[in-house]
């Protein structure tokens, strides 16, 4: 099958949707298909080889300056290129690219009006790309808010659009009121050129039937999955500590403030391992005085040298930090889609501690690997991890059903296989196979 999957850069974060959109590429051309991935807005951050196209569409640079000037809408596509190159982009992500839904409103409306917004020529270069080159039996767009591409596609291509949901939704919401109302009414539009909708777990697949305005049949229900293999096989953690490790991006929304309270009042408890707070992910600039405020609340409760703080890792320091855990723990704040972080702790054995917010209720009652705790409460996380650390029996059994669970409900060959057979629902006829 020829596949074309279109997958939108985070400005230079780690991202758990560019996660799962690249290790499906990559299970897909493993398993013989013709897949061209190509990355919108910066370059994909990854772990790993990149499969991508060494290309960037919808450079974000270009989009940004198509939106505020004129001229930039009618520039020559040399200019347009010099701005599109990832070193360039990979800068500007770090310093200018802004992703809060709450400046983008415009952007966001204009980006969704497809060749009718004031980045049309990026549906044109996009579509002349796919065109000259790979003609696609399926093109999946990544999230809904590229769905102004789904007309176009159809028509010029004659390819079958499939649109994994990944979130966009909440994006949405938070857009200022005018161009939320705007956005919401164009990705409704935009829906009936979709033909088929994927979503990560049931209960968000009947969330974006009402969002979208689609009957529910229309979206299929595909989770997410990891290569099992890469990430080795469970050793034997450290006696005499309880490691506790929260990977992810260091900020409020993943719960950083919460673990670490959790994690003085669990200290604070007699008896048992010695608690280790591991802590390891993306810090940017935004984040870094609160979590400088919160090592300086660490240090003064006296736990400074039990706080071991990896800053970013790549994949083997990924596999190494899970492998020396007891407990994994991001208490995030906001329902969760893609869930690669808490699938590669599963992967690695690691019991999960988890708030009760929709994709993690999901795991843990998929897998039976995780004890699950209000959200926003300090005081149950910090419950839970304790009874963590002082059964042995309980630790023993949530990390055999951890791996366990992986292997059967979390693989990238079933994440493959399950996305090939919605793509078989929506193939025209001729395609190949």
């Amino acid at each position: 099958m020829r596949i074309t999957y279109i997958a939108a850069g985070a400005a230079g974060s780690y991202c758990g949707a560019c996660a799962r959109d690249v290790g499906l590429a990559r299970g897909l051309i493993r398993g013989g298909h013709d897949v061209v991935l190509c990355p919108l807005y910066t370059p994909l951050r990854l772990d790993g080889p990149d499969p991508s196209v060494r290309r960037i569409f919808y450079g974000g640079i270009n989009v940004y300056l198509q939106q505020r000037l004129r001229l930039f809408r009618r520039t020559p596509r040399c200019l347009d290129r010099l701005l599109d190159r990832p070193g360039l982009l990979r800068l500007a992500s770090r310093f200018a690219i802004r992703t809060r839904p709450e400046e983008l409103g415009e952007m966001t409306v204009s980006v969704l009006r497809g060749a009718d917004g004031f980045q049309g020529k990026e549906v044109e270069k996009l579509l002349g790309f796919l065109a000259e080159g790979l003609r696609p039996d399926v093109v999946n767009l990544s999230n809904s808010l590229l769905s102004g591409l789904a007309p176009a596609v159809k028509e010029r291509l004659g390819a079958a659009v499939v649109c994994t949901l990944q979130g966009e939704e909440d994006f949405v919401g938070r857009l200022p009121e005018r161009h939320r109302e705007q956005a919401t009414a164009l990705v409704r539009g935009y829906a009936r050129h979709v033909d088929l909708f994927v979503a990560p777990y049931p209960a968000y697949a009947d969330e974006m039937s009402a969002f979208l305005d689609v009957p529910r049949e229309r979206i299929a229900v595909i989770g997410p999955g990891v290569d099992v293999a890469s990430y080795g096989v469970p050793g034997e953690r450290t006696a005499g500590e309880f490691r506790i490790g929260f990977l992810s991006r260091i900020t409020p929304s993943k719960g950083i403030d919460l673990l670490c309270e959790a994690f003085r009042l669990l200290a604070g408890e007699a008896g048992g391992p010695t608690a280790v707070l591991a802590v390891a992910g993306q810090l940017s600039k935004a984040d870094a005085k609160s979590w400088a405020g919160l090592r300086s609340r660490l240090d003064a409760a006296g736990l400074a040298d039990r706080l071991d703080y990896a800053g970013e890792v790549d994949f083997a320091g990924k596999v190494s930090f899970l492998g020396r855990c007891h407990a994994f723990c991001v208490p995030a704040r906001a329902p969760q889609r893609a869930c690669i972080a808490w699938v590669e702790a599963l992967v690695a054995g690691v019991p999960l501690v988890v708030p009760d917010v929709p994709g993690l209720r999901e795991i843990a009652d998929t897998t039976g690997a995780a004890l699950v705790v209000p959200p926003d409460d300090a005081a149950a996380l910090a419950e839970a991890l304790g009874r963590l650390r002082a059964d042995a029996a309980l630790h023993a059994r949530l990390a055999r059903a951890a791996r366990d669970g992986a292997e059967e409900h979390f693989t990238l060959d079933a994440m493959v296989e399950r996305t090939l057979e919605a793509y078989a629902q929506v193939v025209p006829a001729g395609g190949s196979a």
